[in-house]
């Protein structure tokens, strides 16, 4: 994970899939764009203001693997350091579902895997792993997301953006500053995709 941190170059910001079952049963107790729960093991792969995309897997339904949905990592927080519970934030679920193949065989996932890992095929097992920003960018392209939830978005994001501000100048936090980045890019990169489907 710490090459995928530099090689990203965002303050230590990533993207990474969340596994994430919805057409069948899940032992945890996630909340949909909302909570997500992993165990400890997975507690270093994870930071607030990583960006995440949505993955449903099925090991017997090729059907059923596919990308259905992206956010921001909110905060995160365990009251037993065995269960962790990210909030998911400034999220958006896609227009529609994007299957994990590329179109003329392999994965999405292969793309630009040397970024993040050094096996070209990723580790379907881990419910939560880096994605490349080739990968991510494939998948955010072909999922196109409707203008409403663009619209939603951007509204959750500016709120975001003025409470970290006043969190700044009000209470000198210097952590907010890096929220203020954060939120000040997604922004930016929102309206570029808004201004590029004009």
């Amino acid at each position: 994970m710490h090459t995928a941190r530099i090689a990203c170059g965002e303050i230590g910001i990533v993207m990474i899939i969340l596994s994430q079952k919805i057409d069948t049963e899940s032992s945890y107790d996630d909340d949909l764009f909302k909570v997500y729960h992993f165990p400890a093991r997975y507690k270093n792969q994870v930071r607030k203001g990583d960006r995440f995309i949505y993955y449903q897997g099925n090991r017997y339904k090729k059907d059923q693997r596919y990308y259905f949905g992206m956010g921001t990592i909110g905060g995160i927080h365990s009251v037993d350091d065995i269960n962790y519970y990210a909030e998911l934030v400034n999220c958006s679920k896609f227009q529609k579902i994007v299957p994990i193949y590329l179109p003329d065989g392999g994965y999405i996932e292969q793309l630009g895997y040397a970024t993040v890992r050094k096996s070209i095929n990723p580790p379907w097992q881990s419910s939560i792993r880096p994605i490349s920003e080739e990968a991510y960018d494939y998948i955010v392209h072909q999922a196109g997301l409707r203008q409403d939830d663009m619209i939603i978005n951007i509204e959750n994001m500016n709120n975001n953006l003025k409470k970290a501000i006043q969190r700044y100048y009000i209470y000198h936090d210097r952590l907010a500053m890096k929220e203020i980045y954060i939120i000040a890019k997604q922004i930016y990169e929102v309206l570029e995709q808004e201004d590029g489907d004009a």
